[in-house]
């Protein structure tokens, strides 16, 4: 059987138009492509027969693997409809789902996370950060994410015993259209202009449902961090109404740039609970201005435990050595006396 692992790099994290008006660091395609290396070293190193990576116009996965074709392993670069959009990301992930890739690595932010999640919702992942906001990613190093993400393409180590499924926000707008998904939140913006889809104008935001909303976090899910924290691993979300006559908090919207929100009313739900959002407006999902809705629609959003498999990449290589896939299996260990 084919062990697979694949590879998703969006070459437009981390470039947004917030680096403009914040202090927001930027991930450089020279950056991406090395991380996207180390990755693919630690796949190889994890012993897996193919690796597929996901095509892009910055031809970042091609130049991460040029020179490795030395390696006994089958290095295949993923055909995508070339649109420089989230549509890219989607079609990669579905054809990963398709060829059987057994866990996949996705260096991106909030939103490029999402993107792979409506291609695969339940995928089997590591998200590296290299967005502009980072809440559903992790800091981690490539080599050990890559190594991880073979280690349990090979089975050597169990998916289920790894990975936490994790939450996300289902958008149904009913009659007949698609559902759509948030991983960390769904703004309300006050606003008909979807334009550079980051959410700019803090004074615009009419509403927000955050299923990962830590004090630490920036970006709209801070929010609901400072007023009703609910981290990634705690079951529910919570939803925050905003407007003039309520009550100042200070927020990081952006990295490094602070403005005043005011709130209104705070609430928990509880999973599987169900609000709607009414138009006028535009909805953000994790960040980003996506969906206008009309004065006489509306949507129903849901929490619920559906998403993306998150694998642990610690506990995964700690499972590894326990099981004997990366460590010598004859060394003696010495207890000393004290």
């Amino acid at each position: 059987m084919t062990s697979t692992v694949g590879v998703i790099v969006n070459p437009q994290a981390g470039k947004d138009i917030r680096r403009l008006a914040s202090a927001a660091s930027h991930t450089s395609d020279v950056a991406k492509i090395g991380i996207v290396r180390r990755a693919v070293l630690g796949a190889i190193e994890a012993g897996v027969s193919r690796i597929l990576l996901s095509a892009d116009r910055n031809n970042l996965a091609q130049r991460a693997v040029d020179g490795l074709d030395s390696f006994d392993v089958a290095l295949e670069l993923l055909p995508t409809p070339g649109t420089g959009s989230r549509h890219d990301t989607i079609a990669a992930a579905v054809t990963m789902r398709d060829r059987g890739a057994g866990a996949v690595v996705v260096l991106g932010g909030d939103g490029t996370c999402r993107d792979v999640a409506a291609g695969w919702p339940d995928v089997p992942c590591i998200a590296i950060s290299t967005g502009t906001n980072n809440v559903f990613p992790i800091a981690i190093d490539a080599t050990s994410a890559g190594l991880a993400a073979g280690l349990i393409a090979n089975d050597d180590v169990p998916v289920g015993r790894v990975a936490r499924q994790a939450k996300r926000l289902v958008v149904d707008a009913g009659m007949g259209r698609e559902t759509d998904v948030a991983l960390v939140d769904l703004a309300l913006i006050d606003t008909t202009f979807i334009g550079a889809r980051a959410v700019q104008d803090p004074g615009s935001i009419a509403e927000v449902i955050a299923c990962i909303a830590e004090p630490a976090s920036t970006g709209l899910s801070s929010i609901v961090g400072r007023v009703l924290p609910i981290g990634r691993g705690e079951p529910g979300a919570a939803h925050l109404r905003l407007g003039p006559d309520g009550a100042p908090l200070r927020v990081p919207i952006s990295p490094g740039a602070f403005s005043t929100v005011r709130i209104t009313s705070a609430r928990r739900l509880m999973a599987g609970e169900t609000v709607c959002l009414e138009g006028p407006g535009v909805l953000a999902f994790d960040g980003e201005r996506h969906q206008r809705l009309e004065s006489d629609e509306r949507v129903r959003v849901t929490v619920d435990d559906h998403g993306p498999r998150v694998i642990d990449v610690p506990r995964s290589l700690r499972c590894a050595v326990a099981n004997h896939s990366i460590s010598a299996k004859d060394i003696h260990l010495m207890e000393t006396d004290r």
